[in-house]
């Protein structure tokens, strides 16, 4: 197929060739893309073993050399286990969800992203995951939601693990919305959001500033509570809009004096 459209190209006498150097998939490329097609498909599963080698050189008419690379392919994108030895093999691993986010993360590292953007791509989303939660969720959500609620209630006289009960909240609230890029690019911020939440908190009880800080939190436990209500009067306008401007007020809280810092600041010793 690569080929036939390049010959077309060609024929055309388009300068894109020129422009652009052409990339000819090698043999291992093409099994391994092959395999991975069978496993994105369903047709592998989770804890599958692929044929022995020998049958994959028939199946696919390449030599022993071809397959291996293949597999070391495969196993850089984490999809098979290879086991040495005689009774080896290569085993099938289910595509991750965390390598979305670990990728994601380590990429906004490396760009220099800094905790205010994080914030502000929060804000884009969630009010509207929000939305999503009341049309497809309305049912379980509350219950779901009021647990996590309540656990905040039960760690809050311990400022960091009740630090981290705010993300699970707001993490809650995105997988409830069903909708699975959300759930993956949450996936990624989620590290950073409980991380910096942590820091600011450690920070203010060393500065004698955490009274304030958990007034505050006192009256975002009473902000879930009117957002899992709203949830469960089906008021999707009303919902959304409460959550939008709780945002708003809690951004100011967890980035004021954290603006310009910069997401790998918070793993510098991970």
């Amino acid at each position: 197929m690569t080929d036939l459209i390049d010959l077309s190209i060609m024929s055309r006498g388009e300068p894109y060739l020129r422009r652009q150097a052409l990339h000819i998939p090698k043999a291992p490329q093409i099994v391994a893309e092959r395999i991975k097609k069978q496993i994105v498909n369903g047709n592998l599963k989770e804890g599958d073993s692929l044929p022995a080698e020998g049958k994959l050189m028939e199946e696919f008419g390449v030599s022993r050399p071809t397959i291996r690379e293949a597999f070391r392919i495969l196993e850089a994108e984490r999809l098979i286990t290879v086991s040495r030895g005689a009774r080896g093999g290569a085993t099938i691993h289910a595509p991750s969800p965390n390598l979305i986010a670990n990728y994601a993360l380590m990429v906004l590292q490396s760009e220099g992203t800094t905790i205010a953007e994080i914030y502000e791509a929060r804000l884009a989303f969630e009010p509207s995951a929000v939305r999503l939660v009341v049309e497809n969720s309305a049912k379980i959500a509350p219950a779901v939601l009021r647990e996590v609620l309540e656990s905040e209630k039960l760690q809050f006289g311990d400022p960091v693990a009740f630090a981290a009960g705010v993300a699970r909240f707001h993490r809650a609230l995105v997988e409830l919305a069903g909708n699975r890029p959300l759930i993956h690019l949450w996936a990624a911020l989620h590290d950073v959001i409980e991380r910096h939440q942590a820091l600011v908190v450690s920070v203010q009880r060393r500065g004698g500033s955490l009274e304030a800080a958990m007034m505050a939190a006192k009256s975002g436990l009473r902000s879930q509570e009117k957002l899992i209500q709203l949830i469960e009067e089906g008021e999707t306008d009303l919902a959304e809009s409460h959550w939008r401007k709780h945002m708003v007020r809690a951004n100011k809280v967890w980035v004021t004096g954290y603006e310009t810092m910069r997401i790998l600041e918070l793993f510098r010793d991970h």
